[in-house]
């Protein structure tokens, strides 16, 4: 009996378990009709027996695992929808540098290790082109980014994505790393084939991108 068979079809546990339970009831019927006809003076091997059916214990703990495994996928799935479903109406911190742009305003914040003697901070449309200066403190610790939309050309950027590109360098003219977080609103939860996503603004981003959370801006 071919059980390698049977572990293949592990991909369905509950019908890889019943398909096993029926093949071992026809192992112990045909077990039990070999060794009832056997020639007494030339008994069966049984060690061969003894091995399909150490074979079968093994599939079955195998799709039995499988079956846990299942299970506690489910759980984590419906665990991972509702800590979604939570945020819906807060303020999001993603690790992401882009921003959108609403009526109000496209929110960062940056994230500094130490203190830095000077700090850039550059908002670059979609094409990559910089189109806004800001100011930013140069204070060890994380700094809050509101960007209004007002352009260096005195114009009112159109809503949308942005980049917020953040350089920063310590007394000794040495770069620092800059750690940088987008903020807004939740005001979807798109639950796609993977994970569920959180939306802001129309952009959708992976729960595990997720660092902060807040009532409030």
């Amino acid at each position: 009996m071919d059980i390698s068979a049977i572990a293949s079809s592990q991909t369905a546990p509950s019908s890889g378990l019943s398909q096993l339970t029926q093949d071992f009831d026809s192992f112990l019927t045909l077990l039990t009709t070999q060794l009832q006809n056997q020639d007494p003076l030339d008994p069966l091997d049984t060690e061969k027996f003894t091995e399909q059916l150490v074979q079968f214990a093994s599939v079955e703990q195998s799709i039995q695992t499988n079956q846990h495994l299942e299970a506690l996928i489910a759980l984590q799935a419906a665990s991972a929808n509702e800590t979604a479903l939570s945020m819906v109406g807060r303020i999001a911190s993603v690790e992401s540098d882009i921003a959108t742009l609403t009526d109000d305003a496209a929110r960062w914040t940056y994230s500094l290790p130490a203190d830095a003697a000077a700090v850039s901070l550059i908002v670059l449309n979609a094409a990559g082109a910089p189109i806004a200066a800001l100011e930013g403190s140069a204070k060890a610790g994380a700094h809050d980014v509101n960007w209004s939309g007002a352009m260096n050309s005195g114009e009112r950027a159109p809503q949308g994505a942005y980049r917020l590109v953040a350089e920063a360098v310590g007394a000794d003219g040495a770069p620092i790393d800059v750690s940088i977080a987008s903020r807004g609103l939740v005001n979807a939860v798109a639950f796609n084939a993977g994970a569920p996503e959180i939306e802001i603004a129309g952009q959708r981003f992976a729960l595990d991108l997720v660092s902060r959370v807040d009532a409030s801006f």
